[in-house]
């Protein structure tokens, strides 16, 4: 079985799979070129005949991306027309995704991915705003197997010393280092000498330009410590003996990931639409959490991701429900807030049009849709212990 599961996550990680769609109806839309691509809507329930009718939104839903299963859940078990908003999938991302948010036509009006091209585009001047989120954590330590323990720590969860004097090896917008290095700071390791560390005339990091080429380098000993999202630190794991050091949620809990965002004008403009959708995702995040413990809801949202995404389900569950990723559609705006700080700190904004050490990054955050859909739902629901903690939580994070 494990040599099966790793077939699969080495299939559905390296190769493209086209949408595949359960109950749903293909619809054509265009992306940032002009070019029409395939998505899916999905039309009203019978019964459902009065609800309201917001509008259309168009949202970025990336060829066999499995991070946006909040999404697809909500399309694919019809809670977006049930809230009364027609959601159009776009298979866009990245620059052009957002340059379509940004553009004058109704291209597109969410994207779900990619927290740090965001944070550029706003450098640039792009009118990016945070709405909700998408999902949080989800980056790993990696070293060879058997090495763990070197850099490990019961009381500081990693051994300082080991870390900072080990050959490092990450992508150039690797949260997970991003993360590990604030934690170094907040730890007392003085900005000079992680300048040194990240450092490649020294030697004493290595960047690299994907996933494989990097575990490959820590297998051969060319790179001690590597920094990988946890979907690849787990897939590497067995295919080059690896292990995890420690995920780096440990070291900064529910750090932000992928962000959903829009641009003001759009906001404005289909604000009834956005609550709409939002609410929708809230029940499809509720009915995924409700498969953590329902064997047969968890199958059926496993199902309804795996269709969606052409991905097999053996990885759809080991992806939604093996600790791969944590999902949250809460905007948490005082994680974006430390976020920035600590992507500041690192240098990852250094190319951006602006300095973030001064920039209000509460400007670029609106949580009104996200805060109003919640609200409704704990109208609609008084007695929903899972809506009353959601909105408890927000009023903790926002």
């Amino acid at each position: 079985m494990k040599k099966k599961l790793l077939s699969l996550l080495v299939t559905a990680v390296l190769t493209a799979s086209t949408l595949a769609g359960c109950g749903q109806t293909a619809a054509t839309v265009q992306d940032s070129t002009g070019e029409e691509v395939s998505g899916t809507s999905t039309d009203a329930p019978a019964d459902n005949k009065e609800a309201k009718d917001s509008g259309i939104l168009r949202v970025s839903y990336p060829t066999g991306n499995i991070r946006i299963a909040i999404n697809i859940l909500a399309l694919g078990k019809g809670y977006f027309a049930e809230e009364g908003v027609t959601v159009e999938p776009v298979n866009i991302g990245g620059q052009n995704a957002l340059t379509a948010i940004n553009g004058e036509n109704d291209q597109l009006d969410i994207l779900c991915t990619g927290f740090v091209p965001d944070l550029q585009a706003i450098g640039s001047g792009y009118d990016i705003t945070v709405i909700a989120g998408t999902a949080v954590e989800g980056g790993a330590l990696i070293t060879q197997k058997g090495n763990a323990e070197k850099y490990q720590n019961t009381s500081t969860i990693l051994d300082i010393d080991a870390v900072t004097s080990a050959k490092l090896g990450f992508q150039r917008n690797e949260s997970a280092w991003v993360i590990t290095r604030q934690y170094l700071l907040d730890n007392g390791v003085d900005a000079q000498t992680i300048a040194a560390i990240e450092d490649e005339s020294e030697g004493n990091v290595l960047y690299f330009e994907d996933e494989t080429a990097l575990a490959q380098a820590v297998q051969k000993g060319t790179v001690e410590l590597g920094f990988l999202p946890m979907e690849y630190a787990l897939l590497y794991g067995e295919a080059y003996d690896l292990e995890v050091v420690t995920a780096a949620g440990a070291l900064q809990e529910n750090y932000v990931c992928c962000r959903e965002v829009t641009s003001t004008a759009r906001l404005t403009e289909k604000k009834d639409a956005f609550v709409a959708y939002e609410t929708a995702r809230i029940r499809a995040f509720e009915y995924y959490r409700q498969g953590e413990t329902n064997e047969e809801i968890r199958a059926d949202v496993i199902k309804t991701v795996a269709e969606y995404s052409g991905k097999e389900a053996d990885y759809v569950e080991t992806y939604l429900y093996g600790g791969i990723t944590k999902y949250a559609t809460d905007p948490n705006t005082k994680g974006i807030i430390k976020y920035v700080e600590a992507a500041t700190n690192s240098g990852l904004l250094s190319s951006a049009g602006i300095d973030f050490t001064t920039y209000d990054m509460k400007q670029n955050i609106d949580v009104s849709a996200y805060e109003q859909a919640l609200n409704n739902l704990v109208a609609r629901e008084p007695g929903n212990e899972f809506y009353a903690a959601l909105l408890e939580q927000f009023h903790s994070d926002n």
